[in-house]
């Protein structure tokens, strides 16, 4: 399968191209229950749509106020959102979808200040103009429409954080812009209601992947930005009032089409880190300095485990200390690199599951409450997620 072309099918919106590439993966199925050490128990899958569907990527928070961990997962294919509820104990079951026109990327947080976690989520445009919608949660499980603004010419990823320190969570969005080589990152400052103000407008080549995260210390949230066309990552610091300054850009070396970005702590008592998924055939992990800047990439490769990673998320897995790192993977396994401490990483470890394939998107949490971080994974091929519980 070519991977590379994969990616691009789905950057420019050939959506049926894409979903016949998709539909051949499920010819093979390699039904593996565990991670090769064994880290995760056997998955439990639940379905997330109908035939038809493409979901597309999932988020997790408490929306219904009973204290345990649930799910939102967004579908391009049915445009719909569905919610799956969690009991404590690792199992979900539905809450429910709603209607959003081609739901793609999604983001968590409160809006309107009601202490309820709402949605953020990209309604993708194709060739075309995207949206965002922000859709406001009932302390139920369910949602309701506040509003929705135009945003850029294939937008792909949104974060969330407090960029003018009002108290207030604002909103920033990646347009890819792929065919002009161009694009742009918006960012919409919430006015406390669950509306927002017009959005400050900062030129990027096709940016990709968005993250949001404190890289000097100052205690602003800056922003970080992958460049799908010349494989960088660009960073963008917040002057202190939400205003921002593209003050680098990162060359990702071996790293192709880079699709999203994480900011984490990698090495223990340090600084604000990176991890980039390449989209091809590895990760990059770029160590920062603390003061908004960062060491050359180191590449790890996961070509032994599969190929064209398409998220990834950190956390200590195994319980030893030391950040870990799990990576969905569309063609084959999924893969975790466990941590050193020291920023570097030991050689992939597969997690196998069904349909041979990882992954198009990926979350952890704590979803029977036992201290231990879990893993949710997104097949956008049979329309499921695969939930799995930690066995530490």
């Amino acid at each position: 399968m070519d991977v590379l072309s994969t990616a691009t099918r789905m950057a420019t919106g050939n959506m049926k191209a894409m979903w016949a590439l998709l539909l051949t993966v499920t010819a093979v199925t390699a039904v593996v229950p565990r991670a090769a050490a064994g880290q995760f128990k056997k998955p439990v899958y639940y379905k997330v749509g109908p035939t038809g569907a493409l979901p597309w990527s999932v988020v997790s928070a408490d929306f219904n106020g009973d204290g345990n961990l649930d799910l939102a997962v967004s579908d391009l294919g049915v445009s719909q959102v569905t919610v799956l509820l969690g009991d404590g104990k690792g199992a979900f079951h539905s809450g429910g979808h709603f209607s959003v026109p081609a739901a793609s990327a999604m983001a968590v947080g409160d809006f309107n200040g009601d202490h309820i976690p709402d949605l953020a989520i990209i309604e993708w445009g194709g060739t075309g103009y995207s949206s965002l919608t922000i859709f406001l949660g009932k302390g139920d499980g369910t949602f309701h429409n506040s509003f929705t603004y135009q945003v850029g010419i294939q937008a792909t990823s949104v974060a969330v954080a407090d960029f003018n320190g009002d108290g207030r969570l604002d909103v920033a969005v990646a347009n890819a812009d792929y065919d002009a080589k161009d694009g742009n990152v918006m960012v919409f400052f919430g006015k406390g209601d669950g509306t927002f103000n017009k959005p400050a407008i900062y030129k990027l080549p096709a940016p990709y992947g968005i993250a949001a995260g404190d890289l000097n210390g100052d205690h602003h949230p800056d922003l970080v930005a992958t460049g799908w066309n010349d494989s960088t990552v660009a960073i963008l610091m917040n002057t202190g009032r939400g205003k921002f300054k593209h003050t680098a850009t990162y060359s990702l070396g071996n790293t192709l089409e880079p699709n999203s970005v994480v900011i984490g702590n990698l090495v223990q008592g340090g600084h604000a880190d990176l991890v980039v998924s390449d989209g091809s055939q590895g990760i990059s992990v770029l160590l920062g300095n603390g003061d908004g800047t960062f060491g050359n990439p180191t590449f790890y490769s996961t070509r032994g485990e599969g190929n064209g990673p398409q998220a990834s998320v950190i956390a200590d897995f195994n319980h030893d200390g030391k950040p870990d790192i799990a990576t969905a993977l569309l063609e084959k396994n999924s893969a975790l690199f466990y941590g050193n401490g020291d920023g570097t990483f030991q050689l992939p470890v597969p997690i196998k599951l069904p349909y041979y394939a990882g992954g198009s998107s990926l979350v952890a949490g704590d979803f029977n409450r036992d201290g231990f971080p879990d893993l949710v994974f997104v097949f956008q091929q049979v329309a499921k997620i695969a939930v799995l519980m930690n066995a530490q």
